[in-house]
């Protein structure tokens, strides 16, 4: 029962983290601000590359609660006005939903992780050794149940890409207002699909960090010569 307690611990523990460098990808307006100049191609809608990196900061502080809607100063009157139509806006708050519900499970998820373990910490202090011997091995296979997740999601992204995308944006809106047309709406053409790739791409290298410390937590458990079976 504890070795499988472990395991969630350990699975929302990495989960935290995960969320925790997701928000600060997605609210990083210098980021998407380079993105947009590689990517995006709103000529046709008269939104020149000199105001993109305008367009990042409303969507970032939009979406990071900053603001409580996406405004830039108009070019010749030099007044806040809207950055997005209304359609585009309706799905902008979608995605904020979804960044604020990574931002609360990164502090409720990680709080809670903590508070557990010192928990049990503190009350069996004669199970210390077996506890930190148990809390490594959970720890160990939630990192290697989460990276084979992964890898199976990348070999999708590699193989197709626009699917994985698809059935992502399926599954995290219940509407069709990511539907949007990058020859009449901005936010498409600024955020193309070729964006989005290179966008996990960013996000992907952010990872690095967790992702070693996965690997040391695995190599910690394999040292410490426990068995592998759950």
């Amino acid at each position: 029962m504890k070795r499988i307690l472990f395991f969630f611990l350990g699975l929302i523990a990495w989960l935290s983290l995960l969320c925790s460098i997701a928000v600060a990808c997605v609210t990083n307006q210098a980021l998407m601000t380079q993105g947009f100049l590689q990517f995006s191609q709103t000529a046709h809608l008269n939104v020149p590359a000199s105001r993109y990196g305008e367009y990042a900061g409303a969507i970032c502080g939009y979406l990071d609660g900053k603001t409580t809607v996406t405004q830039i100063k108009d070019a010749e009157t030099g007044e806040l006005v809207n950055a997005f139509s209304d359609k585009e806006n309706a799905h902008l708050a979608d995605v904020r939903g979804i960044v604020s519900g990574l931002k609360m499970f990164r502090y409720v998820g990680g709080g809670a992780v903590i508070a557990a373990l010192a928990l049990l910490y503190f009350l069996r202090k004669q199970e210390r050794p077996r506890m930190l011997s148990d809390a490594v091995r959970g720890f160990a296979l939630s990192a290697l149940f989460l990276l084979f997740a992964a890898s199976a999601l990348a070999m999708w992204g590699i193989v197709n890409f626009d699917g994985l995308f698809i059935t992502f944006h399926k599954i995290a809106f219940t509407n069709d207002l990511w539907l949007l047309n990058p020859n009449t709406d901005v936010l498409m053409a600024l955020m193309p699909l070729p964006f989005f790739t290179w966008y996990v791409g960013e996000m992907v290298k952010s990872l690095l960090p967790v992702l070693i410390m996965m690997a040391l937590v695995i190599v910690a458990w394999g040292r410490m010569g426990k068995s592998s079976k759950f």
